[in-house]
């Protein structure tokens, strides 16, 4: 049998093996102005990737323009199942531009914003807020 069809399995495993895409939630700034977004955590989360990168009971990205946020939650895609974790664990998320404040503040709601900024067709591993 050629070499070369014999590595066609090993690297075929390789390729779809080291996929795995990181797994984050991140907030955009489109303004031509600074935006803060502010997400207060639920007390009772135990949620480390939420945890780790918060002061005191929250986490807070003071955004210039065309600047990021990002809150990292390892490799792996967005389930249904993740993303009610991940709202269950937020209290609220407060996205606030020089002239609006929207504040999320039920589950519901800032179950809706995480759930509907899901990008991807395979891989569903990033959720892009873009404040406009």
């Amino acid at each position: 049998m050629n070499a070369n069809i014999k590595l066609l399995p090993f690297l075929f495993l390789i390729l779809f093996a080291s996929c795995d895409p990181a797994h984050d939630i991140l907030f955009i700034n489109k303004m031509n102005t600074s935006v803060k977004v502010k997400i207060n955590l639920d007390p009772k989360t135990d949620n480390y990737n939420l945890k780790r990168i918060a002061v005191g009971d929250s986490i807070v990205f003071d955004l210039k323009k065309d600047s990021v946020g990002c809150i990292s939650f390892g490799i792996g895609n967005w389930s249904k199942k993740e993303i009610q974790e991940a709202a269950n664990s937020i209290k609220v998320i407060e996205i606030e531009t020089r002239d609006i404040k929207t504040i999320y503040k039920s589950k519901k709601a800032i179950n809706t914003i995480l759930d509907e900024n899901v990008k991807g067709t395979l891989f569903k591993s990033l959720i892009e807020i873009n404040i406009k």
